[in-house]
């Protein structure tokens, strides 16, 4: 447990730096914002373009992504239903809850650990589990976040504004070089892109917390302590009931890559969107903290479990 409290280190430092900043008034939610915007417009796109441009998946687990992509969306209108009618959450809002159950913090946070922990077939089932994210999931819940922000506008124009999203933009621009098997290695492009996918996560760790420092009334309530637990306990069990109903594989070794990525904290994308769509980040950011700091114990048991 020692190994994965020092890998989390440099995420706690820096939350904490931006928070002690926080404190101190040196910044503010406006200066949160803006650096939530720098990564929503250029810097999470980079990340994007460059992952899905050079990923390298030679072999796929349809069952392991299959199992996974169906806990996400149940567990995502689960989320949805309970936030929008139970605690009585706006659209918007509901939306990006979604996100912080189905989507977890695998770039920055969970692959860095595979790759000390797994050998290279676990790697590759979460790496396809990162690049299905980035490439459906984004795109879903940008599609209904600006289908209900951008109301009351001509069908051409919605599409317009859709396709020019930063999030949609990027996936399209990796997806084509992708598929068109265009070598980035080595250019000033793949430059480029890695300095600014290399300011993501320290950056949103900075204005994580810098809103926090600004909400530190009731951090453990309800809401964070629903999502936290559906997202590191409801989820990696939804994903073994999945498993062993559609392929008979309800045990973690059985479908090992799409197991670890479920025991991971919510992923800091949402806190992202809420600068985006002007969504309140309270409980939000207090929700990325609890579930990043449980989450060293649900890591810790699950490579306890699949090392042995």
């Amino acid at each position: 447990m020692f190994q994965i409290f020092f890998g989390l280190t440099p995420f706690i430092f820096i939350t904490v730096l931006g928070f002690v900043f926080g404190r101190i008034k040196i910044f503010d939610l406006s200066h949160a914002k803006v650096l939530n915007l720098f990564l929503f417009y250029i810097a999470v796109p980079a990340l994007i373009i460059k992952f899905v441009a050079q990923s390298e998946i030679t072999q796929i687990d349809l069952k392991q992504l299959i199992s996974y992509f169906l806990m996400q969306g149940s567990l995502g209108l689960i989320t949805f239903i309970i936030m929008s009618k139970f605690f009585n959450r706006l659209i918007q809002e509901s939306i990006i809850w979604s996100l912080m159950v189905a989507l977890s913090n695998h770039v920055t946070l969970l692959l860095p650990i595979t790759k000390i922990y797994f050998g290279d077939e676990v790697i590759t089932q979460v790496t396809s589990i990162i690049l299905m994210d980035g490439v459906i999931l984004l795109s879903v819940i940008t599609f209904f976040l600006e289908l209900t922000t951008r109301k009351n506008i001509q069908a051409l124009v919605f599409v317009r504004n859709l396709f020019l999203n930063p999030m949609i933009l990027s996936i399209l621009i990796g997806v084509i070089l992708f598929l068109l098997n265009i070598n980035i290695s080595g250019t000033p492009l793949e430059y480029t892109l890695s300095v600014l996918a290399a300011c993501v996560s320290p950056v949103g760790l900075f204005a994580i917390g810098i809103t926090l420092s600004f909400y530190t009334s009731k951090v453990i309530n309800k809401i964070t302590v629903s999502i936290s637990i559906l997202k590191l306990i409801i989820s990696p069990i939804v994903l073994l009931l999945i498993g062993l109903i559609i392929f008979d594989a309800g045990l973690p070794e059985k479908i090992p890559g799409a197991f670890f990525v479920s025991v991971a904290p919510c992923g800091h994308t949402a806190i992202v969107l809420c600068s985006a769509y002007n969504v309140s980040p309270e409980n939000i950011v207090k929700a990325l903290f609890i579930s990043t700091f449980a989450s060293i114990v649900t890591i810790f048991f699950a490579i306890q479990y699949l090392t042995v």
